[in-house]
């Protein structure tokens, strides 16, 4: 969402559709190639003030497009980003696992540092801003999550929230610094990871087993609270939700049924499905 209220949906492979705030069709901004300002099928973005930041993983290239869809510059990453995090005044925010190579893979859980990156506009200027040890089961030939990777920003820019363990912890950086300044942890009664028909072969053949679910599933910012989901979950009520205040207080919980987008603006944006199948993007104003 723009200042506007303008709203930007990833749609099929290659489309970033805009729409009014009342939800009237206004154009597609970009379109699937390998030329300038194009995208492969594979990429995330962000909007912000007046730009459009676009992480195509396809081909390893960042694109800054105005919210019209002109390109404004493109580069391309001398080392792959494993996301886009947030738009600063002055850079963007992405994160990178720093993997080992193949044969230092020992086939069992591996710390991967992966750090938390600050990147000038036009992508000549890298700051390292932090860096955490994320676990990953590592093989040669193969690898699967232990720990998640979550993170998100304060709307001012001056905080990032992180989730780099597979327990209820999350860290508060301060982004000028680096520094953390607080942890937010609770006791949390964990959830057994069920065994999925296509983990069987993989587990049986590198005898890996995850126990337990992630107990954090995703971060977001509303306002001055965080929200916490976690994988505590109801079928009829949706996911479960922990509110903190940015000094780690403690302030609410609560059960949503909505697949959130994000929130932006004052605004969370979620999938919703009609009773055939046809998915629209909604936007609610949650109460403060």
């Amino acid at each position: 969402m723009d200042p506007e209220g303008r709203i930007y949906v990833q749609s099929g492979k290659d489309q970033i559709l805009k729409f009014t705030t009342e939800g009237d069709f206004i154009k597609n901004i970009v379109r699937g190639g390998q030329g300038p300002g194009e995208v492969s099928q594979y990429f995330v973005f962000l909007v912000g003030e007046e730009d459009i930041f676009i992480m195509d993983f396809g081909q390893n290239r960042v694109i800054r497009l105005t919210t019209e869809g002109k390109l404004i510059h493109q580069w391309t990453a001398l080392r792959a980003y494993n996301d886009l995090i947030g738009i600063l005044n002055d850079g963007v925010i992405f994160s990178r696992s720093n993997y080992p190579p193949p044969e230092e893979r020992t086939g069992k859980l591996m710390d991967v540092p992966s750090d938390i990156l600050r990147v000038s506009f036009d992508g000549s200027e890298e700051t390292l801003v932090h860096r955490y040890p994320v676990l990953r089961f590592l093989a040669q030939g193969a690898a699967a999550a232990w720990a998640p990777f979550h993170a998100a920003l304060s709307d001012d820019g001056r905080y990032l929230f992180v989730n780099h363990t597979a327990e209820y912890e999350i860290s508060m950086l301060y982004l000028r610094t680096g520094g953390t300044i607080r942890s937010f942890k609770r006791k949390y009664k964990r959830i057994e990871h069920p065994l999925y028909p296509h983990e069987a072969e993989f587990n049986k053949k590198y005898a890996f087993k995850r126990p337990y679910e992630a107990d954090i599933t995703g971060l977001y910012i509303f306002g001055d609270q965080l929200w916490v989901k976690t994988s505590t979950q109801d079928k009829d009520k949706g996911a479960l939700y922990d509110v903190y205040s940015f000094d780690g207080v403690y302030r609410d919980a609560f059960m949503l049924n909505k697949n959130i987008i994000s929130i932006q603006r004052g605004c969370l944006l979620a999938w919703e499905s009609d009773e055939e199948g046809i998915l629209s993007v909604v936007v609610y104003k949650p109460k403060q």
